[in-house]
């Protein structure tokens, strides 16, 4: 049982922690993704 709640444990952390880093760093709207001078959106 103990492992079980240890994997548990591990899972929900490292979900927690992708979140946190995907919704920081790489996600961002199409107008920031794609400012450059030849591209208008």
């Amino acid at each position: 049982m103990k492992p079980f709640v240890i994997g548990l444990v591990a899972a929900a952390s490292l979900a927690a922690l992708a979140a946190l880093v995907l919704d920081g760093e790489f996600q961002r709207s199409a107008t920031d993704h794609f400012q450059t001078e030849s591209v208008r959106l």
